[in-house]
């Protein structure tokens, strides 16, 4: 059923065009905001990467069924997950037609909402931590090693970038 939803809204093939991720300008964050510790980390993080003159947007899952009318930041949560898996809601919507140079999932396991964010994502250039279906989606795929830790995640993923952009 999932594979057909994808089909039937006729998301696009990934591009195989070369992205260089130093001129990206337009980054996204697709991230497990349920702990608020994860949540500072993915702030400084975008912190960081506005300060270099990118424009960065962020989507968080929360992983409860409670109202998001108090959330300052885009969020979604069980209330906006069908029962096929499929997440809906303006702040989605919103997030997957945004159009990125950078998609970045700091993701610690691939979850159907998760999967269909990324695979109906507008993004050139889909760089995350090794995840099942990771293969699928991502352009490039950073091996973790066994570390929850998100600013671990973080760190390894820009490094594996570095390794392979040149400035």
């Amino acid at each position: 059923m999932f594979d057909s939803e994808l089909k039937k809204r006729g998301l696009p093939v990934k591009s195989t065009t070369r992205h260089s991720v130093n001129q990206a300008l337009r980054i996204g964050i697709l991230f497990d905001g349920t702990d608020e510790n994860d949540r500072k980390i993915i702030h400084k993080f975008k912190k960081q990467l506005t300060a270099s003159g990118k424009e960065v947007r962020s989507l968080a899952f929360i992983n409860n069924k409670l109202p998001l009318d108090n959330v300052d930041y885009n969020a979604y949560n069980l209330r906006d997950v069908n029962w096929y898996g499929i997440p809906t809601g303006e702040k989605v919507t919103q997030f997957i037609e945004k159009e990125f140079d950078v998609l970045i999932p700091v993701i610690h396991r691939m979850t159907l909402h998760f999967e269909y964010i990324i695979a109906a994502a507008k993004a050139r250039l889909i760089i995350g931590p090794a995840v099942s279906h990771a293969e699928r989606y991502f352009n490039l795929i950073s091996e973790q090693n066994n570390d929850d830790n998100l600013e671990n995640i973080i760190q390894e993923l820009l490094s594996n970038v570095s390794k392979v952009v040149q400035p």
